[in-house]
């Protein structure tokens, strides 16, 4: 058997997903700008766990995030910087971001069970996700490195979308063409720039509209 003989379309040979608000879903979304969405979104639910930031705070929370973001800094440092403004321990502050995760997102249990089903018909999968170090290991379960075939996450590449280099490192990674890949994120911004690279595209906005995408590529 060819890796290529259960492919329903030849001329796509790889998805590539982004996690947060695709993979990973809100919970309880309505219809404000989730903790997924932004960093600054993410901020503003730390006053569920009793920490009010100031402006001023929150702009160096920011910038540590930034460099943290892609790569400038390591998450050691990360952590480092941000529990000291903070003033919490480093280990409180790992905690609270994970409560922070865990509280407020749900895998998309449905999603990954169609991720599985392309993976049986042999197709490459990857995922493309803008992370920082505190993020990374809360919305990437071990199980994922079972299943994709590769990962480009910008705290560890250095880059991050829409960065055209982003998208043609997973491309590589997964030994197939921009042509040959279909790209799924809920961020039209990141998918306008896939597109220009010749990139199939899929915006998520939920699994049934997914599903719908997948039919009309004659994936399933």
């Amino acid at each position: 058997m060819t890796n290529d003989e259960n492919i329903s379309n030849p001329t796509i040979k790889a998805f590539v997903f982004d996690i947060g608000g695709v993979l990973f879903l809100p919970k309880n979304n309505n219809g404000g700008k989730h903790l997924l969405s932004s960093f600054s979104a993410a901020c503003s639910h730390l006053s569920s766990f009793g920490i009010i930031l100031s402006v001023s705070s929150l702009e160096k929370i920011f910038a540590i995030y930034k460099k943290s973001v892609v790569g400038e800094i390591s998450k050691e440092e990360t952590v480092r910087l941000m529990s000291d403004e903070l003033k919490i321990s480093p280990g409180e502050l790992e905690k609270l971001f994970r409560r922070l995760y865990s509280d407020n997102t749900n895998e998309n249990n449905r999603l990954f069970d169609f991720v599985l089903q392309l993976k049986s018909k042999k197709y490459k999968l990857g995922i493309l996700s803008t992370q920082f170090h505190l993020q990374k290991n809360i919305l990437l379960p071990s199980k994922y490195n079972q299943v994709f075939d590769a990962m480009e996450i910008s705290c560890d590449s250095k880059f991050k979308k829409p960065d055209e280099r982003s998208f043609k490192a997973i491309a590589e990674k997964l030994k197939v063409t921009l042509e040959e890949t279909v790209f799924v994120d809920d961020k039209q911004e990141n998918l306008d720039a896939a597109k220009k690279l010749g990139m199939k595209t899929l915006l998520f906005e939920n699994n049934e509209k997914f599903i719908y995408g997948l039919t009309k590529l004659g994936v399933i």
